[in-house]
C-alpha cells in the first residue's frame, strides 16, 4: 500500500466564486450603463423616423384648398369670373390665388391641380392677355396650331414636353398647361367649358 498523500475528489471541492475589485466593478458597471444610454439614444432617434415614415401609408398629403371661396375672393377685383372647374375624379387643386401687381401689370387668376396620375395642370386665366404674356406663362413656347375641344377651338403651345392651349372667350383669356399630355389637357379644357357656360359674365 502506498504512502503518498491522497488527494481528494475534485467534485468534493466547493465552487469557487470570483471576487471582483472595486476598480474591475467600477468598469463593469460603466460598460453596462453605456450599453443603456446607446440603447436608450438608438431609440430616440429611430422613433421619430418612423413616425414620419409610417409603413405602409399610402395617404398623400393634400393642401386643403378651396378653389371656389377664393375664386369668389379673387372675382371682386378681376374684370371677369374666375373659373373654379369641377376637375376629374382623383384630382385636387394644389393652390388657387390671384396674381397682381406684375412687372408687365396683367392680373390674372391661377389654379394649380394634380392630377390623378401625379401629373400637373396650370390654369390661368385674365382679361389682359397679350402676346408676351402667353409667351411668358408658356415658357416661350412655339405656337404648333390648334386643338378642337367639344366644338371649341384652342390655341396650341409646345416647348418639349409642356404644352399650353389658349382660348380667348367670355371676356378674358384661358391658358391651359401640361407636361401630362393631351388628354390630361383636354380633361382640363371640359371642365373649364362646362363652369363657364354656367358661370358666363
Amino acid at each position: 500500500m502506498s504512502d503518498a498523500p491522497q488527494t481528494p475528489p475534485e467534485a468534493d471541492e466547493p465552487p469557487v466564486t470570483p471576487v471582483l475589485t472595486p476598480a474591475q466593478s467600477k468598469r463593469a458597471n460603466q460598460s453596462l450603463k453605456g450599453m443603456i444610454i446607446s440603447v436608450l439614444l438608438t431609440v430616440a432617434v429611430a422613433v421619430p423616423v418612423i413616425a414620419l415614415n409610417p409603413a405602409g401609408n399610402d395617404d398623400k398629403f393634400k393642401p386643403d384648398v378651396n378653389v371656389t371661396a377664393v375664386a369668389s375672393e379673387a372675382g371682386q377685383a378681376a374684370d371677369f369670373t374666375p373659373v373654379a372647374a369641377r376637375m376629374p375624379e382623383g384630382w385636387y387643386p394644389n393652390f388657387a390665388r390671384w396674381i397682381s401687381g406684375s412687372a408687365d401689370q396683367i392680373d390674372y387668376w391661377e389654379v394649380g391641380y394634380v392630377t390623378g396620375d401625379d401629373g400637373f395642370v396650370w390654369v390661368r386665366q385674365t382679361a389682359d392677355a397679350t402676346p408676351g404674356w402667353i409667351a411668358k406663362m408658356s415658357e416661350d413656347a412655339t405656337a404648333s396650331g390648334s386643338v378642337e375641344v367639344d366644338g371649341t377651338t384652342w390655341d396650341s403651345y409646345t416647348r418639349a414636353a409642356k404644352v399650353s392651349w389658349v382660348r380667348k372667350a367670355h371676356g378674358s383669356t384661358l391658358m391651359l398647361s401640361s407636361e401630362s399630355g393631351d388628354e390630361v389637357l383636354r380633361e382640363a379644357a371640359r371642365a373649364v367649358l362646362e363652369d363657364q357656360s354656367g358661370s358666363k359674365k
